[in-house]
């Protein structure tokens, strides 16, 4: 099924929603630090009564001198006071055309036009469609290719969507955990968000964005070893905190993960160290008590990507400290979304490779598997190796994370995607290290 007829199909039960803000409530919004991200609206209830949420919504805002459209998720509603409730709206992400009008224009099929040009919304107000409408417009909006990201955007936020595998899925979760390993918060707002056109990003999630394909590979080449991978670069964030720069590339097909074995590289050059997670999926299971368990059955592609995860011998000068000099982890993601988000746990190879050999490993049918149950609270949280990486406590030795530059640049070739976290010193006034 497609990405437009799983939208359809639920804007046919939940109906699209038009807004059209006046000249006031525009400029609020552009001048709103987070308000593309999350946007809130307090009306009388009257306006909001008809809304079945969570849904798409397909707002207007005045730009200057002209018109913007925006795909969005309303995503709840709720009474703030005896008149007024309050519409929350998720993730704005420009769409073509760029305006409301102008999308009716598009429209061919005589009877839809004329239900859209009755139900169009004057400045200022709200209106919701009809189920066919609704779903008639979400097809003509995904004809064009350049719709194609903020309508995966938009599927995302759907709930009972959110639960269908996502390719960007572990990649998301990957620049997440480097946002935190920085120090920011997920819904912090980046400098700048740039994606190649056509590509797939889990960055398409976070801030606005432009589409500049050169601007990434040229960025991207002038990384140590990077110039050889440069094609390959999807996507690229910036986030600054005080004087240090956070810069994230999205990759797919990248050599690394065939030579590593890894979904995610974090290098901090403010501490010199480097680690690499490679991410499993936990199915829900009865476990041998007759609770419920999350299990991972090891397999063949496991056993590769094990053997792939080695360093080469270094014999240089070591003048920092490691709790563990080894900079490969597994996280283990439940499968189903709790709270909107996936509960997950960290382990280190060396613990994996210890857990595949004991006696706990085994069910009663004699396979291996790794247990949530069996673990009973022996491996790192989310927020404990977040903690490490941030030190420097944990990953390769500075002068390691050196060589392994060099070890990068010759790779050419790959299959999966990757995130690469590069996080350095911001020199004010002149170039950055």
């Amino acid at each position: 099924m497609s990405m437009a007829t799983k939208i359809a199909q639920w804007v046919e039960k939940k109906p699209l929603i038009l807004i059209r803000f006046d000249k006031a409530f525009s400029e609020s919004l552009l001048n709103a630090r987070q308000g593309f991200e999350h946007l809130t609206i307090v009306k009388p209830h009257w306006v909001f009564q008809n809304f079945k949420l969570p849904t798409i919504c397909l707002l207007e805002i005045q730009e200057y001198d002209a018109t913007q459209c925006y795909l969005a998720t309303a995503t709840r509603k709720t009474a703030v006071s005896t008149f007024d409730s309050r519409l929350t709206i998720k993730k704005l992400r420009s769409v073509v055309p760029s305006s409301l009008r102008e999308l009716k224009e598009r429209v061919a099929d005589t009877r839809m036009k004329h239900l859209l040009n009755d139900r169009l919304p004057s400045t200022g107000e709200f209106s919701s469609l009809s189920p066919k409408l609704s779903s008639h417009l979400i097809h003509l909006l995904a004809q064009e290719p350049e719709n194609h990201a903020s309508l995966e955007v938009a599927l995302s936020q759907l709930p009972k969507l959110r639960r269908i595998p996502h390719i960007n899925w572990a990649q998301e979760d990957a620049i997440h955990s480097a946002m935190a390993a920085f120090g920011l918060r997920a819904n912090e707002t980046p400098v700048e968000v740039v994606l190649k056109r056509g590509g797939s990003s889990g960055l398409s999630l976070i801030g606005s964005h432009l589409y500049e394909d050169n601007i990434i590979h040229t960025d991207a080449s002038r990384l140590p070893g990077f110039d050889l991978v440069a094609t390959d670069i999807t996507g690229r964030a910036v986030f600054e905190k005080r004087d240090e720069r956070l810069v994230i590339y999205t990759a797919n097909k990248l050599p690394l993960e065939k030579m590593l074995g890894v979904d995610l590289i974090y290098i901090n050059e403010t501490r010199g160290n480097i680690v690499m997670v490679q991410y499993k999926m936990l199915e829900e299971a009865k476990s041998q008590n007759g609770n419920r368990d999350w299990q991972f059955r090891p397999d063949e592609q496991l056993r590769d990507e094990i053997a792939r995860m080695r360093l080469p011998a270094f014999h240089g000068e070591v003048n920092d400290y490691r709790l563990e000099r080894n900079p490969f982890f597994f996280k283990f993601v439940k499968r189903k979304v709790v709270d909107d988000s996936h509960q997950s746990f960290v382990v280190s190879l060396d613990h994996l490779n210890q857990i595949l050999a004991s006696p706990e490993a085994r069910g009663p049918k004699g396979g291996i598997r790794v247990s949530y149950e069996a673990l009973d609270g022996t491996y790192l949280r989310e927020t404990d190796m977040i903690s490490l990486i941030r030190s420097g406590y944990v990953g390769t030795y500075r002068a390691e994370t050196k060589a392994l530059a060099t070890i990068i640049s010759e790779v050419v070739k790959g299959n999966k995607a990757l995130v690469l976290a590069w996080q350095s010193k911001v020199q004010r006034g002149g170039e950055d290290q």
